[in-house]
């Protein structure tokens, strides 16, 4: 029996990325990471963004990239453009946590979606928000950011943009732009 009476919530995921005290105990963290491809020689731990969606160091590519989070710092050697590795997300800024499963009486989660199926769910989202669709898709291909997807005139509609969008764009398009939170307007 551990002596140790803290709850099953601790406080390693809070302070990550900061000088820890004496407090501190052993504990276990769950971090967001994403498969991308390198955009350019990359050493593990180094800080990434994503621009036309490969990752980049934002620091030696382009400096109106965000960066979202760091190369795999276990790797031994440093990622070859064009290898695909695991990008860790900084901590604390995730907006959604979900743990994957699969079991033989469901349908795998990341099942692929047809283009048809996938064009229908987009031409809807578009109607219910009055957003034209091939703009829609042509603004959400040219994302340069990750942050935003800019129109060219005003937009009337909800500004967040779901996760679901960019698995249909995906899916219709065949290209993974950098998948941004929200739309804007370029006014």
């Amino acid at each position: 029996m551990s002596g140790d009476k803290r709850t099953v919530s601790t406080d390693a995921l809070e302070t990550l990325g900061t000088i820890i005290d004496a407090r501190a105990g052993r504990d276990a963290i769950h971090l967001a990471v994403e498969p991308v491809i390198a955009g350019c020689l990359l050493r593990p731990g180094q800080d990434v963004g994503l621009s036309n969606g490969k990752a980049v160091h934002i620091l030696e590519h382009n400096t109106f990239t965000k960066a979202v989070g760091i190369v795999d710092p276990f790797l031994k050697k440093p990622v070859q453009p064009g290898e695909r590795f695991w990008l860790v997300v900084y901590p604390r800024q995730i907006t959604s946590l979900r743990h994957v499963w699969t079991h033989p009486a469901f349908e795998e989660a990341n099942t692929p979606i047809s283009a048809p199926d996938s064009k229908r769910w987009l031409e809807k989202f578009c109607d219910e928000r009055s957003l034209d669709y091939d703009e829609t898709i042509d603004a959400a291909l040219h994302s340069n950011d990750g942050e935003d997807v800019c129109f060219g005139n005003d937009i009337d509609c909800d500004r967040s943009i779901p996760v679901e969008f960019w698995r249909h764009i995906e899916a219709v398009t065949g290209e993974r732009p950098p998948r941004a939170l929200y739309f804007r307007c370029a006014c």
